[in-house]
């Protein structure tokens, strides 16, 4: 087992099961009831031989926009979201300075940690409380889509919306709001491709919502 690897299941795995994720090696996984999911990982860079540097990140993927992503899918079925992948949000795990690989560096590179042979239970004492009092809560915080909206409309987190605004309202609000409400967004949507069909993807999926009222 590798150092990285080895401080994953130590202090990394307890704290994300406590939290209802599930894991299946490096990443860790928690579904709402709804489907949406959040993804949390971890990245290895081989940038310094005396240390293994990671980062680790978390993706937030509203089961509405993982449809919208696998519409073409040969099977009809939607792919389970990875880390570092598509998704609506994103965010990092920032390691305090005595585990940041780059603590100096500007933030393109001070979310890396800095795992050494000197500094093990350091390093995963700090991701732990890191999760367990920061990230973690803000997880099962986006992972409410009126949450999620909100954090999209009004910025408050330090996390990066990765879909035009207009798209994530609409995917946030498809299965519930009121069509013509839906309709409205639609006309604001900017068509980022000539193959781009997610007017008539939001319709359809409008069309087969149980009922008609709306």
């Amino acid at each position: 087992m590798t150092p990285l690897d080895l401080l994953v299941k130590q202090h990394v795995a307890p704290v994300m099961k406590a939290a209802g994720f599930e894991r299946s090696g490096r990443t860790f996984r928690l579904i709402a009831s709804n489907g949406d999911q959040a993804v949390l990982g971890f990245a290895r860079h081989y940038v310094d031989p005396g240390a293994a540097v990671f980062e680790v990140g978390y993706r937030i993927v509203p089961a509405p926009y993982r449809e919208w992503m696998d519409r073409y899918s040969v099977d009809g079925e939607t792919r389970a979201p990875i880390a570092f992948g598509p998704a609506v949000l994103a965010g990092s795990v920032i390691p305090p300075l005595q585990a940041a690989h780059a603590p100096d560096s500007g933030m393109s590179f001070r979310d890396r940690w800095a795992l050494r042979a000197d500094n093990g239970l350091v390093c995963g004492e700090a991701l732990a409380a890191v999760l367990r009092d920061e990230t973690v809560p803000q997880i099962v915080h986006l992972l409410d889509r009126s949450n999620l909206l909100e954090e999209c409309r009004h910025p408050a987190l330090p996390v990066v919306r990765l879909v035009p605004l207009t798209r994530v309202e609409i995917l946030l609000r498809v299965d519930d709001a009121p069509k013509q409400e839906i309709e409205s967004l639609l006309t604001d949507v900017q068509v980022a491709s000539p193959g781009d069909n997610f007017a008539t993807w939001t319709r359809q999926r409008l069309a087969a919502r149980n009922g008609t009222a709306g």
